[in-house]
């Protein structure tokens, strides 16, 4: 029996089914099929932020601001509390 004469065999097989047993085979099918195509896509998604990462050379500037004057108090409970 060559492949021809079986796909033809498992086709015929498969026609015969009730309505319900081939949308349970069509199902299992196509969610066997987005497993496997999410895998490569989250492994592709992966791989492509890590030449991202390797990519980017980000240096954050570093600011010296000790020779900024201090701002005076502005808390309102310190300038308005009663004194005695």
């Amino acid at each position: 029996m060559n492949f021809a004469e079986r796909n033809r065999k498992f086709i015929e097989k498969m026609q015969s089914l009730p309505e319900n047993k081939k949308k349970i085979v069509l199902w299992t099918i196509v969610i066997v099929l987005a497993i496997i195509m999410g895998f490569f896509w989250i492994r592709s998604v992966l791989n492509s932020f890590s030449k991202i990462n390797e990519n980017m050379n980000i240096e954050i500037p570093i600011i010296d601001i000790s020779d900024i004057p201090q701002m005076p108090s502005l808390d309102i409970l310190e300038t308005t509390a009663p004194t005695n």
